[in-house]
């Protein structure tokens, strides 16, 4: 049924478990493979950022400093559940066992450069700086990992030029690979909201400050990489990209609120609302640009669903007693998620999902607290 995977993106893409990856900063530093500095200093280069097709190369010449990442494909995993088995599949994704963040850096590294062919060869319809902000996406993670006590220097991305010709399944390539990239993105931004709570409590806020710098960077990228999934029209929408999310390619309910990567994300935004709230009673703007980010997040992923099903059609995942519309059901998760964080210092006003529980918009049952 995923027969058309291979037109459109290069598959499997191997991705470790998120939930494999250092907790903290000292275990990332301990994680980091011999060439992480060396892959770095590649997409560092300033004539990589000429355009895309020099940070194209650059990308694979990083790729070959990593070289293959020792590991082994997992067929059972019993962490995992039935809808990342379904996401996974539909995607192309196959999940590896071994140096977790090495897998990550890989998988960054072959999502950069399923972008950077598509925009090398087409061009993209995402504004200046989104593009700027998925390409910092790829940096931070790199630059970040391989010396995780400094903030990344925000280099200049390569100027792309407008979308040209069209061809078939250009809708479903952006879909795809956009989605390659998010799960990249998850597992990165999980890694640095981690890292920042474990050196909170560590008492090491200079660590923990720069962690929340690149968690914050995360976010941004990862909603760039949502408008770069949804760069597509409403035509390319319906006869490429609706087809694979429905039976009978897809299972009924399918979502990508289910993947592990997301969820452990969510895991670690749970996990540090007092951390956050400790960081910000010196440093109130780190919480504020993250906060700020995680609602560009939330309203980026309203604005796709908006452009391909208008504001009232009812999301995938609604139940047969259910017809909430799909925006709506994001905007619920969007205030439950704002919820988990502690709002910056200063004029009181309601935090965003305030309240001790939420509804599950899944299921309309009992949510996170």
């Amino acid at each position: 049924m995923t027969d058309y995977l291979p037109h459109v993106a290069t598959v499997p893409f191997a991705l470790g478990c998120p939930e494999d990856l250092p907790a903290t900063v000292p275990a990332v530093e301990a994680a980091r493979p011999p060439a992480a500095e060396a892959l770095a200093a590649r997409l560092s280069d300033p004539a990589a950022r000429v355009g895309p097709h020099q940070l194209l190369e650059a990308v694979r010449a990083a790729r070959a400093e990593l070289g293959p990442v020792a590991g082994t494909r997992i067929t059972d995993d019993p962490r995992e559940s039935r809808p990342n088995r379904d996401n996974d599949r539909a995607f192309g994704i196959e999940r590896h066992q071994g140096p977790p963040l090495s897998l990550m850096l890989a998988g960054l590294l072959a999502a950069c450069e399923g972008v950077l062919e598509l925009v090398g060869d087409q061009g993209t319809g995402l504004d200046k700086s989104d593009w700027q902000d998925l390409v910092d996406g790829f940096d931070a993670v790199a630059l970040w990992t391989a010396s995780p006590h400094r903030v990344p220097e925000r280099l200049p991305a390569p100027p792309p030029r407008d979308v040209g010709r069209s061809s078939p399944m250009d809708g479903l390539r952006r879909w795809v690979r956009g989605h390659h990239v998010f799960m990249v993105f998850a597992q990165g931004c999980a890694l640095a909201v981690s890292g920042m709570t474990a050196a909170v409590e560590d008492g090491d806020r200079e660590t923990a400050a720069v962690a929340a710098a690149v968690a914050t960077r995360m976010m941004r990228a990862s909603r760039a990489a949502l408008r770069f999934a949804g760069d597509a029209t409403e035509t390319q929408y319906q006869d490429e990209i609706r087809p694979t999310l429905m039976p009978p390619v897809a299972p009924p309910q399918m979502s990508g609120l289910r993947w592990r990567d997301h969820e452990a994300l969510v895991r670690a935004l749970t996990a540090s609302g007092p951390a956050w709230a400790s960081l910000a009673e010196d440093r109130p703007d780190l919480l504020a640009a993250f906060r700020s980010a995680l609602d560009d997040t939330y309203d980026a992923h309203k604005g796709v669903c908006g452009h391909f099903v208008g504001s009232e059609s009812p999301s995938l995942l609604a139940t047969a007693r259910s017809h909430r519309p799909a925006v709506g059901v994001i905007e619920q998760f969007h205030r439950i998620r704002a919820g988990l964080l502690p709002q910056p210092p200063g004029p009181s006003r309601p935090a965003a999902g305030a309240g001790t529980k939420g509804t599950d918009p899944d299921t309309g049952g009992e949510g996170e607290k």
